[in-house]
């Protein structure tokens, strides 16, 4: 055997081990999904494939099978399995490769026609080769598209346990924030559907640092309907996350929806001890009725409900319709009067909340609650 010949044997023995080894470790399950029993078929019958592209270069085309994206270098396999290269990744590069057999501009025309189904079994094979290149360079749009179009389809045909196993398999802090905003549409989509575990669960994928601040603002409206479904525990922590992250114009904000959700959590000692902390804004600040709130709901959890009702009723004087707080003042402000005996009070705080913010989940506590109330006397 010439030495040429040995030295390309060995190559394609190390090749080969190499896809055998990285077969394995990709057939692992992901970690992402604890607390979620879902199995993805899909990955495990597709995810492990090579991917099968032509280089053009100097007017010769080249084909490779890329197997792995390791420290920014491509690793393929060359055609004929002969051996493998390293690649440095450029945007010259991006430029040279093309998928051989891509179905995407099919795809695409599916989608804008609603088949759905034709475009996710043209797709799945086509995408999800692709999700261990995830952290190449944007410049690879061709790697890229197909990933985020299987994403966009799951979440639209409501396939949400496959669109969080893709989106687990995903460095979401590494990539485009495109990505993120993938997670961020599957993670309303949970809401919407209550399903506040799953929610949660993604919350703590999604990266709020550096180029992907952009996603403060989804996560603390998430965070703000996950305290009102009574989320309390699962909603600490990312206001715990947050309050380093957020502008500082905002942050005065997240520690009092912090301390709020400690004692809407019973953890009355840590609660206190924020509490004592925060200034009370001065009453023409738009955080003065939010204070109150805060200052409200910790007496209300003492049970001391005049001065409850005292607190709030002053902080919804001071507070405009469009604040995100306002229902659940409300809320409290009829409670506190419930419990105080006065169900003609109770009803009307009710009933302006669910006349209000019908849409909030507030009203619909409000709602249960009305029903609970004796009925006026009609006297």
């Amino acid at each position: 055997m010439t030495q040429l010949n040995q030295h390309k044997t060995l190559k394609s023995m190390k090749t080969r081990a190499f896809v055998i080894v990285a077969s394995l470790v990709l057939s692992i399950p992901c970690l992402g999904t604890a607390g979620n029993a879902y199995v993805n078929t899909y990955w495990e019958e597709y995810g492990n494939r090579p991917v099968e592209v032509n280089q053009a270069t100097n007017g010769r085309t080249q084909a490779l099978s890329f197997t792995a994206y390791e420290n920014d270098r491509l690793v393929a396999e060359l055609d004929g399995g002969v051996g493998e290269i390293s690649l440095p990744v450029s945007d010259s590069m991006a430029q040279s490769l093309s998928l051989k057999d891509s179905s995407m501009s099919q795809i695409r025309r599916l989608i804008a026609g609603g088949d759905y189904d034709e475009a996710l079994t043209l797709l799945r094979p086509l995408a999800y080769p692709l999700v261990k290149f995830h952290g190449i360079p944007e410049s690879f749009t061709q790697m890229h598209a197909p990933i985020r179009n299987l994403l966009n389809v799951l979440i639209e045909t409501e396939r949400l346990s496959e669109a969080e196993d893709v989106l687990n398999r995903i460095e979401l802090h590494k990539v485009d924030p495109e990505y993120s905003q993938l997670a961020i549409r599957l993670l309303n989509t949970y809401l919407g559907q209550e399903n506040y575990e799953a929610a949660v669960r993604l919350t703590k994928k999604i990266p709020v640092q550096g180029d992907h601040r952009v996603n403060i603002r989804p996560i603390v409206d998430a965070a703000d309907l996950l305290r009102a479904a009574g989320k309390f525990e699962a909603v600490i922590p990312l206001y715990q996350q947050l309050i380093d992250i957020v502008p500082k114009s905002a942050e005065e904000n997240i520690r009092m929806w912090l301390a709020y959700s400690l004692v809407l959590a019973g953890r009355t000692e840590e609660a206190t001890k924020m509490i004592e902390e925060i200034e009370e804004p001065a009453s023409n600040k738009r955080t003065y009725s939010l204070y109150q709130l805060l200052i409200g709901s910790s007496e209300h959890g003492q049970e001391q409900y005049e001065a409850a009702l005292d607190r709030l009723t002053r902080g919804y004087v001071r507070a405009q319709t469009s604040f995100g707080w306002v229902p659940e003042m409300l809320y409290l402000i009829g409670d506190c009067y419930e419990r105080v005996n006065s169900a003609g009070p109770a009803r009307s705080a009710w009933t302006e909340l669910t006349i209000l913010y019908p849409e909030s989940p507030w009203a619909r506590r409000a709602e249960s609650s009305l029903a609970s109330l004796p009925e006026p006397n009609s006297n």
